[in-house]
């Protein structure tokens, strides 16, 4: 629904540039907050830790991630002038129900993944520990109600920002034959996924602090996440899993006592096939469930008489408003062939060696 009956080729850069821009401002703000706050209890703020003490830090770092979710919505409603709504699905809301369902389907899987990074580690490095020893002192309470409050709010800002507002900008480009732009093999390539998916992905990795493995790990995860949301027509079933993923790293994180070190490191191989075990049979269950409950994968109606002010139906004008009936929000589900939503335009659908990185939040 991103490529309504307004859509202009300038309107997608323009509400990237607005977006981009609020957000640095929005980042100097809690920067010097945080200064201020440092300085009064003699700390020096600094980038690696700007309260000066662990949970501090990861309240400060979720925060300030999570902060991208009303960025994102004002670009959306005061530059593309559409529903919120359709940032987060084809019917223009969150659906409630099927989060639960992910979120329910998504705790088995977390289950496996941890089984097989327990397994690797067993082949690969038997004489280490599985999880090292209880390290998170005092702080570890503190910090356990930090993530469980604030880790739904910063793992959904991510999928509103990347596989939300930035795929759909990608996918409003994906024009329908017959329209300007619409025809040749670049107009067909753009009604796929593939390059919303590839940007959002580059995107999602290149904001985190990871080297080598942990690198190729959190693109996997950015892959699988985008492309759960292209093919289920919303952000539901990628939220439901980044959300505990996240908790579940976190929490370990800690326990250990190694919190001012996650997001950061060379991770390793046997975390990229556990992530990629979790990941492919999340999606493998999601795509089930899809089908046995028949989730909307498509927007219903016209996305274009969506919104205020739209057209009414009637004969074409003389100069073509280019709705795209049906249009899905892009990267999130349209009408027409199933698996091909908003990057398809109109007609389509929306610490140990095995430990995976320990969380994947943007460096804020």
């Amino acid at each position: 629904m991103g490529h309504t009956w307004r859509h202009r080729w300038w309107i997608p850069i323009v509400a990237f540039i607005f977006a981009a821009a609020l957000y640095l401002l929005v980042q100097t703000i809690m920067g010097v907050a945080a200064a201020i706050i440092a300085a009064l209890h003699g700390h020096r703020f600094s980038p690696e830790s700007p309260l000066g003490a662990t949970v501090p830090d990861l309240v400060f770092l979720l925060v300030t991630i999570s902060l991208m979710t009303p960025v994102v919505m004002l670009a959306v409603r005061l530059i593309q002038r559409r529903p919120v709504g359709t940032l987060i699905s084809v019917e223009g809301r969150m659906r409630w129900r099927w989060l639960l369902v992910c979120m329910l389907a998504a705790l088995p899987v977390l289950a496996v993944f941890t089984a097989a990074l327990y397994v690797l580690q067993r082949l690969t490095a038997p004489g280490e520990a599985f999880v090292a020893d209880f390290g998170g002192g005092a702080a570890f309470i503190p910090a356990l109600v930090a993530i469980v409050l604030l880790v739904p709010f910063q793992a959904s800002a991510e999928e509103f920002a990347l596989r939300g507002f930035l795929l759909q900008l990608v996918g409003g480009y994906g024009a329908e034959p017959g329209e300007r732009r619409g025809d040749g093999a670049w107009a067909a390539f753009l009604r796929t996924p593939v390059l919303g998916i590839i940007i959002t992905t580059a995107v999602f990795t290149s904001l985190h602090e990871y080297t080598g493995w942990g690198l190729v790990n959190v693109a996997l995860l950015g892959a699988g996440l985008a492309w759960l949301t292209w093919y289920t027509g919303g952000l539901e079933a990628a939220i439901a899993l980044h959300v505990l993923h996240n908790m579940l790293v976190f929490s370990i994180s800690a326990y250990e006592g190694t919190l001012d070190a996650a997001a950061r490191g060379p991770g390793s191989w046997e975390g990229v096939v556990g992530t990629a075990v979790e990941v492919g049979l999340f999606i493998l269950v999601v795509v089930w469930l899809v089908r046995r409950l028949g989730i909307r994968r498509t927007a219903p109606g016209d996305a274009a008489e969506s919104l205020p002010g739209a057209p009414p139906r009637g004969p074409a004008p003389s100069r073509p408003l280019r709705p795209r009936p049906g249009g899905p929000a892009p990267g999130l589900g349209g009408r027409g062939t199933p698996g091909a939503a908003g990057l398809s335009g109109s007609q389509g659908t929306m610490g140990g060696h095995a430990h995976p990185p320990p969380a994947d939040p943007g460096t804020p």
